[in-house]
């Protein structure tokens, strides 16, 4: 039996991509295997692709040019890794340095510091908000998992980075509005107790989804 089951459906007169866990034992990683089939799925309309119906791979809007990206802990130090870097190295290799000198792990963007051609060139390791992305509509439940899944990783990188001195935690100099949204997100979510359980894995599949079900 799959332990997650995507699926198209209606909730609450909204129709879009569900999830179901049905196994109480699922991971992160189980989620991620069973999503990630839909970049290719000619069946699920894309607002974002050729004809709206066309699969991600060889998009040319391609969203990696415009996209916002801090990363999961997880992500991040699997990047490093990729990259042969120490964690303060990869930082200022691959990071916005105003955004890190002003507290906030944004890498550069416009278009993202990975994307060559087109072509993410670490998307093996790429971060859960790449992983999760695809430009269709979601229900509301599955969209809060994804949600609270994600930002719990970011939030855990934060707190990791700010315990090994890889940034600075008090100014707020060179910070957007949208910026400062997403400090005040992270601030949210940094006593949650699922940060410990990002902080402690070293793979996705150590992460449980049972701690982040409504």
């Amino acid at each position: 039996m799959n332990k997650i089951e995507i699926f198209k459906g209606n909730e609450n007169g909204k129709s879009g991509i569900g999830i179901k866990v049905k196994d109480d034992n699922a991971t992160l990683a189980d989620l991620l295997a069973a999503w990630q089939p839909l970049c290719d799925d000619s069946n699920i309309y894309k607002l974002y692709g050729d004809n709206h119906f066309a699969v991600c791979k060889g998009c040319n809007t391609n969203c990696c040019n415009t996209a916002y990206v801090i990363p999961d802990i997880i992500s991040f130090k699997k990047m490093a890794d990729h990259k042969n870097l120490d964690h303060k190295s990869f930082i200022s290799a691959f990071f916005d340095r105003e955004k890190v000198k002003a507290g906030l792990l944004r890498m550069q963007p416009d278009p993202c510091v990975f994307l060559e051609e087109n072509i993410c060139t670490i998307y093996p390791c790429r971060s859960l908000i790449c992983r999760f992305y695809v430009c269709t509509d979601i229900l509301g439940t599955a969209e809060q998992l994804i949600y609270s899944l994600a930002w719990t990783g970011i939030t855990a990188l934060q707190v990791f980075a700010e315990e090994n001195d890889l940034i600075d935690t008090d100014s707020k100099a060179g910070l957007s509005s949208f910026d400062l949204m997403f400090k005040k997100l992270i601030e949210e979510y940094r006593y949650k107790p699922q940060v410990k359980l990002f902080l402690a894995a070293d793979n996705y599949e150590d992460i449980p989804l049972k701690p982040f079900l409504a």
